[in-house]
């Protein structure tokens, strides 16, 4: 019995880690890119590079210091954007003058003592037990912060989800069937039937990584029948 349990423990794990990393290293990948986009375009392999890196750093040292229970340790997508902006900030505007001026790599250093002396101030600040001033803060806050969050991601994947074209405003593509693609729509409604339905099927893998499954093989499919049409 102990053993079975054990046994269906380390599935759990790598089920767990799996679904992790389906959900981490996209997204680290593109806040490489945020961060490295203000450096040209030459150093966009270096900042998806970065991303790869610093989710894998964090997927082994967070369970280090015991990790969070039901929770996906990634890279931070506020604290990508501030580096990007930072980077921004850096970075001298055209047609400025040259004397003092930062070149790429001088950016990349400063960016990195910055995350160096982030990183040291969080550490300091949790172990004072700063993470009990969160009580303090009022529950409508959270909820709105976490609520707002919620809605531009909605906002943000209804558009690739309908499959309208670049640059088409939110109102405007959902306003105007004409602009919506069958194929997102299909891939789309699948992976979310699939997530759905994954959990009376079967309890073993995570519903989204059947989600994903499902989106992978409709959109393999409809390869052979968009050639055709």
């Amino acid at each position: 019995m102990l053993k079975k349990a054990h046994t269906g423990s380390r599935m759990g794990d790598l089920w767990g880690g799996l679904a992790a990393m389906l959900v981490a290293l996209p997204s680290a990948i593109a806040f490489g890119l945020v961060i490295y986009a203000p450096l040209g375009s030459s150093y966009a392999a270096q900042g998806a590079l970065a991303g790869m890196i610093g989710t894998i750093a964090v997927g082994i040292i967070a369970p280090l210091f015991g990790g969070t229970p039901r929770l996906v340790s990634a890279p931070c997508a506020p604290a990508a954007a501030l580096m990007g902006a930072l980077a921004m900030d850096l970075q001298r505007p055209a047609g400025a003058a040259q004397a003092g001026a930062l070149g790429p790599e001088q950016i990349l250093l400063l960016s990195t003592l910055v995350v160096v002396l982030a990183g040291t101030m969080q550490l300091l600040f949790g172990a004072a037990g700063g993470g009990r001033l969160i009580k303090y803060i009022p529950y409508p806050v959270v909820a709105g912060f976490l609520s707002a969050v919620g809605l531009l991601i909605v906002m943000g994947q209804l558009p690739k989800l309908l499959g309208v074209p670049l640059g088409t405003g939110l109102w405007a593509g959902l306003t105007s069937p004409s602009l919506w693609q069958w194929p997102g729509l299909l891939v789309g409604g699948i992976s979310v039937a699939a997530m759905v339905l994954a959990p009376s099927i079967s309890q073993a893998v995570p519903a989204p990584i059947v989600g994903l499954a499902g989106g992978i093989v409709t959109y393999v499919g409809l390869g052979p029948l968009a050639e055709c049409l």
